[in-house]
């Protein structure tokens, strides 16, 4: 199966969007959507039916919840990615609740994870850690010690009897030095065949770093640990780790644009004026992660990536023409398919209660604005630009889309 993600991503600057570049921006604003315009967004991958059939994938993920990695279909809208990347912030409440913060034109929004987790459909309570490293140590040393996301991790030798690992060779050319790998340093090679779709499957929708793809990271081989073991994976705290991550790297992908899409049906259901036209989404020509029935010689690899277009029809979502387009993945019409709040409402993810959706005016309620004091004395100022801003903003794009119609 060919690997995706580094070439895939690469094309993904063919509609990112230069706001910067937009007549009559104010320098403050173009600066601040520059260093995330300049990168690459990561979109994920759609799963063929007959991958996730294949290795008991199905039945595997299913258990923990994590069928949500090869169930999730959807356009790109680069915009609204740009616009949650440039001012994403990460903070905890008196109870360490994550509090996932960012700014849409001229409204606030501040989301727990759990209310994060459910807007994306993924699982949000069971074992949390966040680490970049290789090395299995390093969850123990990146884990929360204490608050709701306190869990007990497995230890490196747990994740070795449940992953059966075969180590061929502890000797490593690294930068062209011989290196002799720990037992807690694991190469992708090392893992039994089945487990070798598992582990490509989380990789193209879960991290999508590129390039190294021959180890394992630890976060990676404790997700496969918690499948094997049946035990609850956090991935919204993986997922908001990750996304504040990649915002403090200055170079690195803007990971989760297929899951994003669903936050942006979500903020535009809630704020209905946010859809002013601004937004466009990109309908890629998809190429699913499928079964390699045969091997391909190295030349064709490339070939079979999906691809994104740059001449791709662009469309406003949730007009009339593009509506049973949206929906296509889940196999219904708009008409038949709940709305985010009735979604959200009724979603009962991991047995916990019934979430409620906060309205607009409970969004900007001043027991919201205090818990967010910190952020906003942080970016009070950029705020301020933002909010004089937009509106002239909004002017200029709606004119320059409005010639392009014509």
């Amino acid at each position: 199966m060919p690997r995706a993600t580094v070439g895939d991503t690469s094309l993904t600057r063919s509609y990112i969007p230069k706001v910067s570049q937009t007549p009559g921006i104010s320098p403050s604003i173009a600066h601040f959507y520059k260093p995330i315009e300049n990168r690459c967004i990561h979109e994920g991958r759609v799963v063929d039916q007959l991958y996730y059939t294949s290795d008991h994938i199905d039945r595997c993920f299913s258990n923990i919840r994590l069928n949500c990695l090869y169930e999730i279909n959807e356009p790109i809208v680069p915009r609204f990615i740009l616009d949650f990347y440039s001012q994403v912030t990460l903070q905890k409440d008196d109870f360490g609740v994550i509090l996932i913060s960012f700014m849409i034109q001229n409204e606030f929004i501040t989301l727990s994870l759990q209310q994060f987790g459910q807007i994306l459909r993924i699982p949000f309570t069971g074992q949390a850690v966040f680490t970049n490293e290789w090395d299995l140590g390093a969850l123990a040393y990146s884990q929360d010690t204490e608050g709701p996301y306190h869990t007990d991790l497995p230890t490196p030798e747990e994740i070795h009897q449940f992953l059966q690992f075969q180590r061929t060779d502890s000797n490593r050319k690294i930068k062209n030095k011989n290196v002799i790998l720990s037992s807690n340093q694991v190469l992708t090679k090392e893992l039994r065949q089945d487990l070798k779709r598992w582990n490509e499957l989380i990789y193209e929708n879960v991290f999508g770093l590129g390039g190294h793809r021959d180890h394992l990271p630890a976060c990676l081989a404790h997700i496969l640990y918690c499948i094997l073991a049946e035990q609850q994976y956090n991935l919204a705290y993986f997922f908001v780790k990750r996304i504040e991550s990649a915002r403090a790297t200055p170079k690195a992908h803007l990971p989760y644009g297929m899951f994003l899409t669903r936050l942006f049906r979500h903020v535009i259901e809630l704020y209905p004026h946010l859809d002013n036209g601004i937004y466009d989404v990109v309908e890629r020509v998809m190429r699913p992660l499928a079964l390699r029935q045969t091997r391909r010689p190295r030349s064709d690899r490339g070939k079979a990536r999906h691809s994104v277009s740059s001449t791709s029809a662009h469309h406003n979502l949730g007009s009339s023409s593009h509506q049973g387009d949206d929906d296509e993945d889940d196999g219904a019409s708009r008409a038949s398919t709940p709305s985010p709040t009735t979604y959200l409402n009724s979603l009962k993810p991991l047995d916990y209660q019934p979430y409620e959706v906060p309205t607009s005016s409970e969004q900007n309620d001043d027991l919201l604005f205090e818990r967010q004091t910190e952020l906003l004395n942080q970016s009070q100022e950029i705020h301020k630009e933002v909010r004089g801003g937009f509106k002239s903003f909004g002017k200029a794009l709606r004119g320059v889309f409005g010639k392009k119609k014509k």
